[in-house]
């Protein structure tokens, strides 16, 4: 009876052994990713979507990144109202314009939307973003992107 009491405790204490590692490793992970934003901010004095662009300089085409970046997703008209909303103007002809560079760079891509045409952001960079920050999310997981 004595041996099989022990062995019953050796087998809970090897439970919960184990699950203390998981809960480590977790924990680890999590100061991995903090430790990495903190860099981030100290190399690039913030942590905006361009991080993950930087090949984008344009200061509009930038900020529509971040439009779709907030948005998700979001036709021509819905980028030109944000965009005046945010910098005190914008144009559809310019939003058009930057749209296409954007597409061309494979920073956003053309996406179905309610009502004809709309753009989102590449799973590339959403990715990229995503493991810049730390973020272990995986797109078969979501249906945002």
């Amino acid at each position: 009876m004595a041996d099989e009491e022990l062995a019953r405790e050796v087998q809970e204490l090897r439970k919960a052994l184990e699950e203390l590692r998981e809960s480590f490793a977790v924990v680890s992970q999590m100061a991995q990713a903090y430790l990495r934003l903190i860099n981030l901010y100290a190399q690039y004095g913030g942590l905006g979507i361009e991080v993950a662009v930087p090949e984008v300089t344009d200061p509009i085409a930038r900020e529509i990144v971040r439009i779709l970046f907030d948005l998700k997703r979001a036709n021509v008209s819905q980028i030109a109202r944000e965009l005046k909303g945010r910098r005190g103007k914008a144009s559809r002809n310019t939003v058009r314009a930057k749209l296409r560079e954007l597409v061309e760079l494979g920073i956003v891509v053309e996406v179905p939307g309610e009502r004809g045409k709309a753009y989102a952001l590449s799973k590339r960079v959403v990715k990229r973003w995503l493991e810049l920050i730390g973020m272990p999310i995986r797109f078969d997981q979501t249906n945002d992107y």
